[in-house]
């Protein structure tokens, strides 16, 4: 039997091995097993199933006592506590973000704010998650829940504040541009590629603004929940389908965003 040369069989495999290893595009089974994959990602669909289930029972099931109100109640306490668990260590990044934080920086103490407001808050989520799960005595939850209440209240804050001066800055350069490629215009001036540029920084400064004005409304959505904790539960701001719908938005600008950076 006649034996094929190297030369032969390299050239038989060539398009095995071209069609094995030819790159595709990610599909949303992909996307999907990447976002999963990350904490954040698993922690904004649990977000999103607990203010649903919440949104129902506020809702459709509000003066239910049926056996499927009580076990959507139980479900949803349970995510709550998940979403705890999957915390764990996450004030890590806000300390580090903080220590990273140079004082000579203009609105420095808005960066310091926000990022320890928010890292206080996930530490002491950390310990009403362990009074959930039984390992510290319940008469610590009350003190835990109001003082993460307040530490999430501030870092929004920051927050809020931050964004708002980034965005302002942002429209104060979008405006400059948009002036100058007018002028450019009117006076006839054939510069191409430095138009170009302009037009390209326009659109980044623009998709950015969009991203930090979403950011903005999400975080006045978890502050809204968040000072509803902190005045336990009274005033006229507590009403649930709204705190729900709060939620909610803020859930779904969360995961778009993670689901974006997929």
């Amino acid at each position: 039997m006649e034996v094929a040369a190297p030369e032969q069989l390299a050239a038989l495999d060539a398009p095995v091995q071209q069609l094995a290893y030819t790159p595709r595009q990610p599909d949303v089974l992909d996307k999907t097993v990447t976002f999963l994959a990350k904490r954040d990602g698993i922690d904004k669909v649990l977000k999103v199933i607990r203010y649903t289930s919440k949104l129902l029972l506020a809702t459709a099931l509000r003066d239910s006592s049926s056996e499927l109100s009580a076990r959507l109640r139980d479900f949803e306490g349970s995510v709550g506590t998940s979403r705890k668990a999957y915390r764990l260590g996450k004030w890590l990044a806000d300390v580090n973000a903080v220590r990273k934080t140079p004082l000579s920086v203009r609105y420095s103490y808005l960066e310091i704010l926000a990022s320890g407001g928010e890292g206080i808050y996930y530490f002491v989520e950390q310990l009403t998650w362990l009074v959930k799960a039984g390992l510290l005595d319940k008469r610590h939850a009350r003190r835990f829940a109001l003082t993460s209440a307040w530490a999430e209240l501030l870092g929004y804050c920051g927050n809020v504040a931050l964004n708002a001066l980034r965005i302002s800055a942002a429209l104060e350069r979008e405006h400059a541009l948009a002036q100058e490629l007018l002028r450019r215009k009117k006076e006839g001036e054939q510069a191409e590629h430095g138009d170009s540029a302009l037009r390209l920084e326009l659109q980044q400064l623009r998709a950015r603004r969009m991203l930090r004005t979403l950011a903005v409304v999400q975080d006045l959505a978890d502050a809204l929940l968040a000072l509803n904790d902190v005045r336990d539960g009274k005033g006229s701001l507590a009403n649930p389908v709204l705190l729900c719908m709060a939620g909610l938005l803020s859930a779904g600008i969360s995961f778009r965003k993670n689901w974006m950076a997929v």
